[in-house]
């Protein structure tokens, strides 16, 4: 029997992840809680024979479930691990990870029936409310420091930064950019002084990523206003001027402020200039696309040493620290860097079937979302999956949380996009024929 009505379990949902979504891109240590607060509320339900039934009648959410393979197939990879203890063991790699399992689970066991579009689309606008006041910090914190230090660093990449690696907290505010343009465009009622604000806030959150100078995220975006446009001409809709015309402008916009930032133009010059001259790169180097080069390589020769089940969870950092230490790269090893790329990280984990796991999890998502024309999901995919490719996204909670929430929050809206009622404090139901958002 559930310790309180399932009216308040579903309405305390209804704060909690809007909360967990706002208090995401502010801070690390601000999420714990927040998630803690989110399960505590799953297991004051007491309902789990329900919730296993949920799970055993339902497809929808068998294919929820399954994102959590990764996590178990983590699991397995700690039986064979050498090192389970520490900030460098198994242990510790699937604390960090947990939430691969804990939102999958949850969002296939609670009555999604509870939340109508505009449950869906509070939790977006929590998202970007944080990361409003996320870029208020960090550029009021590096005008505080610049007049202390008159250092104009203090507004550029990790120096910018202080909550989060710059390349999470700029992935952060591009998830941000898609959704406010997937609002203009999906949104006929919107007012020109909603519009004029939406704009804004995209060229705001544009700007934070020049200054972050993330290249992954800077290309990213750029592919993604390019993956946008091809969208806008594939949908239904007969109104496809306006929206391309405004795409190119913020394309455009964008690449301007690429152009006019030293520091950010300077980063990729400097990465240009590494790729041209693969061979000349030397053991001592320390401009992070040379660095990347040679841990990428060090990687691959630990995977073709070790291809079907990997050195297991908690042994990765140790075999990339010998392996540092054999090729004598010394600030990959001064550093205890990862692999710079999740998609080698996984296959040095737990093999090719965790390498098969992790890409499966994202190209069969975005083929579904694809043929249902579902500009939201298929971007945020596409996105997280580029930037994988320059960070162990998955070895951060940053990262982590970000994926494992909004991918199930997003597919499983995509699933159950029926029409539902909204839980409210004052007692008032939603439209019950509103569907979903996407």
């Amino acid at each position: 029997m559930p310790l309180f009505k399932p009216s308040t379990i579903e309405k305390t949902y209804y704060y909690l992840l809007p909360a967990l979504a706002f208090v995401l891109p502010i801070h690390d240590k601000l999420v714990p809680p927040v998630i803690a607060l989110v399960g505590l509320n799953w297991l004051m339900e007491m309902n789990f024979s329900e919730k296993l039934n949920r799970i055993r009648n339902s497809f929808n959410n068998k294919c929820i479930l399954s994102f959590s393979s990764l996590f178990i197939l983590y699991i397995i990879g700690t039986f064979y691990s050498t090192q389970l203890t520490g900030q460098a063991g198994a242990l510790f790699d699937l604390e960090v990870k947990l939430s691969l399992l804990f939102f999958p689970l949850l969002f296939s066991t609670i009555n999604l029936g509870s939340f109508n579009a505009r449950f869906y689309e509070k939790i977006f606008q929590a998202f970007i409310t944080g990361c409003l006041i996320s870029a208020l910090l960090l550029v009021n914190a590096a005008i505080y420091r610049y007049f202390h230090s008159f250092d104009i660093r203090e507004f550029y990449y990790s120096n910018l930064s202080m909550m989060h690696h710059p390349s999470y907290i700029a992935m952060f505010f591009g998830f941000a950019i898609i959704i406010l343009i997937h609002k203009l465009i999906m949104d006929n009622n919107i007012n020109s002084f909603k519009r004029t604000v939406i704009i804004t806030l995209i060229i705001l959150f544009q700007g934070m990523i020049v200054l972050l100078s993330s290249k992954a995220s800077i290309i990213g975006l750029m592919l993604v206003y390019l993956l946008a446009l091809i969208l806008v001409f594939l949908s239904k809709t007969q109104k496809k001027t306006n929206p391309a015309i405004l795409i190119t402008l913020l394309l455009v916009s964008f690449f301007v402020m690429n152009r006019l930032s030293p520091q950010t133009y300077t980063r990729f010059i400097e990465a240009g200039k590494v790729l041209e001259n693969q061979g000349n790169i030397t053991k001592q180097a320390d401009n992070s696309s040379e660095i990347r080069i040679q841990i990428w390589k060090s990687a691959l020769e630990i995977i073709s040493q070790n291809p079907v089940f990997g050195v297991g969870t908690g042994d990765v950092k140790d075999a990339l620290q010998k392996k540092y230490a054999e090729k004598n790269i010394t600030a990959a090893y001064t550093d205890h860097l990862n692999s710079h790329n999740q998609y080698l990280q996984t296959a040095l984990a737990i093999g090719i079937t965790g390498f098969i796991a992790l890409v499966g999890s994202l190209i069969l998502p975005v083929i579904y979302t694809f043929r249902k024309r579902n500009f939201l999901y298929t971007i945020f995919i596409l996105l997280f999956s580029f930037n994988l490719l320059f960070e162990s996204m998955l070895e951060r909670q940053a990262g982590v949380v970000f994926y494992a929430f909004f991918n199930v929050l997003l597919f499983s809206n995509l699933l159950t996009a029926l029409p539902v009622q909204e839980p409210s404090v004052t007692g008032e139901k939603g439209d019950p024929n509103e569907a979903g958002p996407m």
